[in-house]
Order: structure tokens, then C-alpha cells, then sequence
């Protein structure tokens, strides 16, 4: 039926002149379809410049999980800024054009300089690194020290013997010296029975004066932290302004500063020239991980009326000086 149709639209009317009626004679010719020639191929992109181009036509944000969600966002924007396109491709395009020499990596490195991304964040750096805690360091006189020191490879055989009789994995490897004491290296970690042990044969050394040897103790670091929020002159109708024994003894007494040691005192210093507000720096001891200065960080705790609270400060060692001088 649609063949019949088809070729009936392109068969040709003939009209009769003979006869009253003039009816169409429709002549019948035979007509060919012919099928359209399929469209050329178009050559296939490799896998490598597919990943190219789609990098950088990525959404940088997640697509959005539910029409409600995306209805919320969308009513958040103005017409303007939904509809101008997104910055980040044209920027990219951009880079691309004036450097087509660069790749990707690089392509996304200077973009991100550009845009400001790759700044580095500040970072308060508030603990000192110490020496290795394989270390044992025993202070004592100049005196003691080079008695001491004058058969070190006796001392640490005899160390060496009483650490086995005591069934302990720890020994000694070799002894050092300097103006303030003698340090002990050991193979690992002592802990505190060991150091009892070590403690116990220097003082009973020959040649020893004991009254000028101190305990031994592991390295420590040192965290510098600062107190905020305080008055200079906390007393009312008073110029009798804050000092360090005051602040000393008001932290030994507050619970947050327990097993907390002062390197040295506390320093009390005015905001500015003009200010009538007071800083309060303190070190103390710590280990290189900066335990106790993040156990203490964002504390508060009161100094006489006042809610003062604790901050991380730049480490500030000081300058170094020649011991001989």
C-alpha cells in the first residue's frame, strides 16, 4: 500500500480530449528509491586526548544529591551568577593558549598560583627540637667530670653489668662529656629504673664528689607559650602592676600546671607603649612533640578577678653565645 501510494504521486496525469466526462487516465511509470548514503565516519579521538580535553571540563564540585537540595542552592545565586560561566574553565582555556607548550600538571600548578591557592598557612612553631632521648644527661662539676671521664670505658662496662643483673635490655654505648656534665648514650630509651641504676653508680664512683652531682634526666624541649587577657595593673585604684614571683606562684598553685615545669620565670610585658593590657610569656619543659604545650593550649583558668587564657607563642630561643665567654 505505501509502495502504491508513493509511486502515485510521481506518475504523470494524462488528460483525455475526447469524451464528455474527461476523466485522468493515470499512466503508470515505474519509479526507483534509492537509500541515502550513509554521513562520513568521523575519525575516533585517542584515550590519551580524551583525557586531556575532560580534565578540564570536570565539575570541581559534587553534583548536587536531590532537586531539593539543588532548588536551595540555586535560589541561594542571583540571576547573574548563575548564569556567568564558570571562571576556573575560561582561566584554564586561557593558560592553555599562552603556553600551549605546558602540560596539565603544569597547566594547573600556574593556575593555582594565579588564583592564590598554594599560599602556604601560617604555622606556629613553639617547641625547640632536643637531642635524642637515647641520651641520659647527668649535670655535675667541672671537677667530677674530668675524674669521671678518665676511665669511661671502665664505667661503662661496670654500668653494662649492674643493667644485665637488673634484666634490662638497656645499655650503654659510650660516654660523653662537656663543661656542664656527662651525657650517657644508650642503645634505647631508658626508663626511670634505669636511670636509678645510672644515678646510683656515678654517685658511688671513686673520685666522685656526690654533693655535685645532679639526677640524671632524659633531653627536653622547650614549648613557648604566652597568657592573654590581663590587665597590666590588675589591682583597682593600684599602680601596683603584675610581676613574675606573683604569676609563678599563682601557677604552681592552679591544677592545669601540674607535672608542668617552668624553664625560668615568667615574663610580664605590656601590650604596646600605650596599652594598659599585659602579655605573660613562659617556657616550659616539654617533650619534641609538643605534648604539654597542646595540653595547655586554649586553657583558661582565673588570675584574681580576671579569666585569662593560654596561647601558643613563637618559639624564641635566644642567641647563642660562646661558653667561654
Amino acid at each position: 500500500m505505501l509502495r502504491n501510494k508513493i509511486s502515485s504521486k510521481f506518475t504523470p496525469r494524462i488528460f483525455s480530449t475526447s469524451g464528455a466526462n474527461k476523466k485522468e487516465i493515470l499512466k503508470s511509470t515505474p519509479v526507483t528509491i534509492n537509500k541515502a548514503l550513509p554521513l562520513p565516519s568521523l575519525p575516533a579521538k585517542s584515550k590519551k586526548e580524551i583525557n586531556d580535553i575532560s580534565k578540564y571540563f570536570q565539575l570541581t564540585k559534587p553534583l548536587v544529591k536531590n532537586n531539593a537540595q539543588g532548588s536551595k542552592d540555586n535560589s541561594r545565586k542571583s540571576y547573574a551568577q548563575a548564569s556567568k560561566p564558570s571562571a576556573n574553565t575560561s582561566e584554564v582555556l586561557k593558560i592553555k593558549e599562552t603556553f600551549p607548550s605546558l602540560n596539565a600538571k603544569k597547566i594547573d600548578q600556574v593556575n593555582s598560583i594565579v588564583n592564590g591557592q598554594n599560599k602556604p598557612t601560617s604555622c606556629i612553631k613553639m617547641t625547640t627540637k632536643s637531642p635524642s632521648r637515647k641520651q641520659v644527661i647527668i649535670p655535675m662539676s667541672s671537677d667530677n667530670v674530668s675524674s669521671f671521664m678518665k676511665n669511661s670505658s671502665l664505667h661503662v662496662a661496670n654500668i653494662n653489668r649492674l643493667l644485665r643483673n637488673a634484666k634490662t635490655d638497656i645499655l650503654v654505648d659510650y660516654i660523653c662529656s662537656d663543661n656542664t656534665g656527662i651525657t650517657i648514650i644508650m642503645n634505647k630509651v631508658s626508663q626511670q629504673s634505669d636511670m636509678t641504676i645510672i644515678d646510683y653508680y656515678v654517685k658511688n664512683s671513686d673520685d666522685i664528689n656526690a654533693l655535685q652531682v645532679e639526677d640524671s634526666h632524659l633531653p627536653k624541649s622547650k614549648s613557648y607559650l604566652k597568657i592573654i587577657g590581663i590587665p597590666f595593673y590588675p589591682h583597682i585604684n593600684s599602680q601596683e602592676k603584675l610581676n613574675s614571683t606573683n604569676i609563678e606562684s599563682i601557677l604552681k598553685q592552679n591544677h592545669i600546671f601540674n607535672n608542668i615545669s617552668l624553664v625560668s620565670k615568667p615574663r610580664v610585658i605590656k601590650v604596646s607603649p600605650k596599652s594598659d593590657m599585659a602579655i605573660i610569656w613562659i617556657d616550659i619543659w616539654d617533650v619534641q612533640s609538643g605534648h604539654n604545650a597542646k595540653m595547655l593550649i586554649n586553657r583558661c583558668f582565673n588570675i584574681g578577678n580576671y579569666i585569662v587564657t593560654i596561647r601558643g607563642a613563637n618559639m624564641n630561643p635566644g642567641v647563642p653565645q660562646c661558653k667561654n665567654c
